[in-house]
């Protein structure tokens, strides 16, 4: 299993001399207080000592106090001298002074606040709104490099035959589909970056995310392989409310960030690519390695209920355009990403809570 440093170490090793395109950099991230944010922290403070960078990452964040009880042993990040808070909303924060020459995107809605069902006004607004905001805020402070971390979902139904998503797929979501309010709000997003590439002459690249694992996943909300793991933990069975059809498949959250720390880095202006694992599995396969892996002993069941799962029965990218331009690869099997999940889990089930 991976301690969490075994983790920082292995980005460190696959990004390997693509640090030093970060030395003396100023970093500015949004949504940077979940899951995936707080890796990309931890590997900016470890990078920033042990190479001596002189970085800086300054994060904006509705609620500081909450970052820090929804993820266990993050103090040193609360007060480290690379790293500072700024509080405020995408939407409408205040711009802080200075120059910042690389901003990192990730903002939208909470993925605890799309599993409660948030208006999707909101959602989209939060997407959009929040995108031009701090595409706004990159030009005024000079920005030369801006990373979007767009969605795998902007894509829309898949046909028959399709297995994996190239990012020429030009089919979307239907605008009267308002449950893909946060959907529509990336692709406007994504126009938004194209524009201000075109009037500003920013440099934007763009990671279409699709599904991730790792220590932190949340395994309470809307993620199969959490709710499969939850439940191979501490259930009485392991639980598929579909028919286990779909496919999906999951990158690792430590191979995620060398992903998005090169295309910050190395993409050429206006590139797009999709993020992710292009490696398929049935969510029966996925519940069924969940469970063989943690609970050999505890019956699966599949429920059968109708439209679980039907809206997206394919959710697989293709991932040759990274592959070939940039040498990105998946080098953590899933197996590997599930135990280490799942023992963090244990360690930590407080922060399921």
């Amino acid at each position: 299993m991976r301690t969490p440093d075994a983790l920082v170490d292995a980005i460190d090793r696959r990004f390997g001399e693509g640090r030093e395109a970060l030395r003396g950099a100023r970093l500015f991230i949004t949504g940077a207080t979940g899951f995936l944010g707080r890796w990309l922290l931890d590997y900016l403070a470890y990078a920033h000592e042990r190479y001596a960078l002189d970085l800086s990452a300054t994060v904006l964040t509705r609620n500081r106090a909450a970052f820090a009880r929804a993820h266990h042993a993050v103090e040193h990040l609360l007060d480290h001298p690379a790293i500072s808070f700024v509080a405020g909303d995408v939407r409408s924060f205040d711009f802080p002074d200075g120059h910042f020459s690389h901003v990192i995107h990730g903002a939208h809605t909470t993925a605890r606040a799309t599993f409660n069902r948030e208006d999707p006004l909101i959602q989209f607004d939060t997407a959009c709104a929040g995108a031009r905001r701090v595409l706004d805020f990159a030009v005024q402070s000079d920005t030369k490099r801006f990373l979007m971390l767009s969605s795998g979902s902007i894509y829309g139904p898949v046909p028959a035959g399709m297995v994996r998503i190239r990012e020429d797929f030009a089919s979307a979501p239907l605008p009267e589909d308002v449950g893909a309010a946060l959907n529509h709000g990336k692709r406007a997003a994504e126009f938004l970056c194209a524009y201000y590439r075109q009037r500003h002459g920013l440099e934007t690249v763009t990671a279409r995310c699709f599904s991730f694992i790792g220590p932190g996943l949340p395994l309470d909300i809307h993620y199969a392989v959490g709710n499969f793991m939850r439940d191979a933990l501490w259930g009485d069975a392991v639980v598929i409310n579909g028919d286990g059809s779909p496919l999906r498949s999951y990158l690792d959250v430590g191979d995620l960030l060398v992903w998005l720390l090169t295309i910050l880095t190395r993409a050429p202006s206006g590139a797009v690519y999709n993020v992710g694992s292009d490696a398929p599995i049935t969510i029966l396969d996925l519940a069924t390695r969940v469970r063989d892996l943690l609970a050999p002993d505890k019956p699966l069941r599949v429920l059968g209920r109708d439209g679980i799962g039907a809206g997206r029965n394919i959710y697989v990218p293709d991932i040759n355009r990274a592959r070939d331009e940039l040498g990105l690869e998946m080098w953590t099997s899933l197996d590997d990403s599930i135990r280490d999940t799942a023992r963090h889990a244990q360690n930590h089930r407080e922060d399921q809570t």
